[in-house]
């Protein structure tokens, strides 16, 4: 079932990028200081995409992994003041 999903999806996303790269197939130039070079608009579009999908996707890892940290913490200190909440039960029980 998930395939099938997958492929209808798939399907018109790739006729929309066929369609995009044909109707923007012009060459374009590109100067680099020390270098130039033509190469299709679409593609430029599309590499340009994609360094864009990438770098939000490593922002968020880099988010992810700082929250994950911080869980990891205040799993540490709630362990401790359980633990010392224990401690506290005890003694006030000793009382």
């Amino acid at each position: 079932m998930i395939r099938i999903v997958s492929l209808l999806v798939a399907i018109p996303v790739v006729i929309i990028v066929a369609t995009f790269a044909y109707r923007n197939a012009q060459l374009v130039s590109i100067d680099l200081f020390t270098s130039r070079f033509d190469f299709p608009l679409a593609g430029i579009l599309l590499i340009t995409l994609f360094l864009g999908i990438l770098t939000g996707f490593l922002l968020n890892v880099v988010v992810l992994l700082r929250q994950k940290n911080k869980i990891r913490q205040l799993n540490k200190q709630r362990q401790e003041m359980s633990s010392l909440s224990e401690v506290l039960k005890t003694d006030h029980n000793r009382l």
